[in-house]
């Protein structure tokens, strides 16, 4: 409006006609309501742009947050089956653990007790029949296993005679009253043993026939 009045102005002081003043006017008033226009159509484009600006700023920060959000649960899904895995893995560890532990206790139990009863075997007093058996041992060279030869082909098959007849005869060789050509071998093997270490053999030797 100021720029309508300044122009009338002027026109009036060039001394133009009042017709040629009119049309100015009219020229130059249409001038400023097209540059005002086309002032408000811009300033309206740059509201509307800057309206979808923040629009897509508005979209953007909510897709950024769906999608940090999105990853912060996918984190924390992870971690929770990292952590449940975890703890599945260590129970089953103790348990292999617990296992092989009692197993190992087992085991060690086991070889304790055989240990234990091995002991007991070697402690134990000897029967009658393993006293026979370990005297004889001395004389398995000439009489064979089972008794059953006759010592270099000349002596009696001992495992054939009674107990009594044992019994005198290893007693005959100790206090030197029996024996014929093997008596000097006889007697040492005889004087080491007791009266009960000839019961013992006497026994054994008899039963040696029987089997």
């Amino acid at each position: 409006m100021r720029l309508i009045i300044i122009a009338a102005a002027v026109l009036a002081l060039s001394g133009c006609g009042e017709k040629n003043i009119a049309e100015e006017i009219n020229k130059t008033s249409q001038n400023v309501i097209n540059s005002i226009e086309k002032k408000a159509s811009e300033a309206g484009e740059i509201s509307q742009k800057a309206e979808e600006a923040m629009n897509s700023i508005a979209q953007t920060t909510l897709e950024a947050k769906q999608t940090v959000e999105k990853t912060l649960q996918e984190a924390a899904d992870t971690s929770r089956d990292i952590l449940q895995k975890a703890n599945e893995t260590l129970s089953n560890i103790s348990a292999k653990a617990d296992k092989i532990t009692n197993e190992s206790a087992n085991t060690i139990e086991a070889v304790k007790q055989k240990a234990d009863d091995a002991a007991k075997v070697i402690t134990a007093p000897l029967t009658n029949a393993d006293k026979g058996k370990k005297l004889f041992m001395t004389c398995m060279p000439c009489h064979g296993a089972k008794a059953e030869k006759s010592a270099v082909n000349k002596s009696q098959i001992i495992n054939k005679w009674s107990k009594e007849q044992i019994l005198n005869a290893l007693k005959g060789y100790k206090d030197g009253t029996y024996g014929g050509a093997f008596k000097a071998q006889m007697i040492p093997t005889a004087k080491r043993l007791s009266d009960a270490d000839m019961e013992e053999l006497s026994a054994y030797i008899v039963n040696l026939g029987k089997q």
